[in-house]
């Protein structure tokens, strides 16, 4: 039996929930694997909205799904056409009971010429929700389109002042070689928590070239930006850079 006490972990930042998945893979594959999430989520009040005075509802992430589904009746939710960035958003958000029109989006910009596409009226404005600062911001591609859009802010992530004990350990004695890192705010996040610690020995697995933009100001060994999110696809290039 291998002893995986000694081995170097893949560091994931993302909420538990939304690890897991990855982080099973992982470990089914002798992978030491931590999930460190960065933030917290704090929802915001907004006023109630009428699903009927939009076309489509454009959904940015699982957390808008969950405190959406909450909040309004599942009758209400299904009375829109919605979209969702990515299968995992779009799972939970089918089951909570939206009307999900199933596309290939596996990002925000493949996800807004989608809905671009599929918009009937022009007269009548795509609904986006989602957190205080997207990812990705899909006003311009909308005014290009000739499309009005109107954003409600659902909740605003509040950052952790530090890092988790066994996280800066693990840190510290160099024993973190691979770290997941899913969105700009979150590379934000993390760099302001490891100004102290070296990391010329850590690969970066990172989604998108404005994450890797942002994490390019310090040094590490290597940054990999994974265009397939894929969970299956994920894991392998992950696993691929350990071997």
């Amino acid at each position: 039996m291998i002893n995986n006490s000694s081995k170097s972990y893949v560091l994931i930042l993302r909420e538990v929930d939304r690890a897991n998945l990855l982080k099973k893979l992982l470990t089914e594959n002798n992978i030491n694997v931590l999930v460190e999430p960065l933030y917290k989520i704090q929802p915001i009040k907004i006023k109630p909205i009428n699903f009927l005075n939009y076309q489509s509802l454009l959904i940015t992430s699982v957390n808008t799904v969950k405190i959406l589904s909450k909040e309004i009746n599942k009758k209400k939710l299904n009375s829109i056409k919605t979209y969702c960035v990515g299968k995992v958003t779009e799972k939970y958000a089918l089951d909570a009971g939206f009307n999900c029109i199933k596309t290939n989006s596996s990002s925000g910009i493949t996800l807004a010429k989608n809905v671009i596409k599929k918009s009937l009226y022009k007269d009548k404005k795509v609904l986006i929700i989602g957190a205080d600062i997207l990812a990705y911001d899909p006003t311009e591609i909308f005014k290009k389109a000739n499309l009005e859009i109107e954003k409600v802010s659902l909740y605003k992530k509040i950052p952790f002042l530090s890092l988790s004990e066994k996280c800066l350990h693990l840190l510290n004695k160099n024993r973190i070689n691979n770290i997941v890192i899913y969105s700009p705010e979150s590379a934000k996040i993390f760099l302001k928590l490891v100004k102290n610690c070296n990391t010329e020995n850590i690969i970066i697995h990172c989604l998108g070239n404005k994450t890797e933009n942002i994490l390019s100001k310090y040094n590490w060994k290597k940054i990999q930006v994974i265009r397939n999110t894929e969970l299956k696809s994920f894991a392998y290039k992950i696993i691929n850079s350990i071997i």
